[in-house]
């Protein structure tokens, strides 16, 4: 058991977030907090579910613990995947409290439109799902977040990429002048 090994950090977060007991969220707390935080993005990606799971545990508790605000910080990770797993859990968890937590503004979106060409296609998936909740101010706007990134998906080899990036443009078709 090697603390320097990333593989087993990620690994001991994702099992500790598996323990899907109440009474073991308190020991789950701080491991989980100095893995959002970790140097390795494989610990840090694998963090951001965890929190997706803990919340389904005790949404209390990720609130007053504030990670949900280290998850909104994890949107502009340097990782276009740990970017995209923030992205998949807040939808997750926006969607079991029936409440945005996301909250995409241009200082968010400016910062997911560049990892969303780098991620895996399923990254690319949850960030283009979550641009099409976005409702953009202006046409401006609309044109700026689909020239910066979703246009370029419509040429991806896999389809779901390609249905989300067409979403993604449907949905903006109002806005565009």
């Amino acid at each position: 058991s090697d603390p320097h090994n990333p593989l087993l950090r990620a690994l001991a977060v994702r099992t500790m977030g598996c323990i899907r007991l109440e009474q073991m969220t308190e020991y789950l707390l701080e491991p989980l907090r100095r893995s959002c935080s970790d140097t390795d993005p494989y610990v840090r990606k694998t963090a951001t579910m965890c929190v997706a799971k803990l919340y389904d545990i005790n949404p209390e508790l990720v609130e007053d613990q504030g990670f949900l605000e280290i998850l909104r910080d994890m949107l502009g990770d340097a990782n276009p995947m740990v970017v995209a797993n923030a992205v998949a859990s807040l939808c997750e968890i926006s969607t079991s409290a029936r409440q945005n937590f996301l909250k995409l503004d241009e200082d968010v979106i400016s910062r997911l439109l560049p990892a969303l060409n780098q991620c895996s296609e399923w990254g690319q998936v949850f960030i283009l799902d979550a641009l099409a909740l976005h409702d953009p101010p202006n046409s401006k706007v609309a044109e700026a977040i689909l020239e910066k990134g979703v246009v370029a998906t419509l040429h991806h080899h896999n389809s779901a990429v390609v249905l989300s990036a067409i979403k993604v443009i449907m949905k903006f078709m109002d806005r565009l002048s």
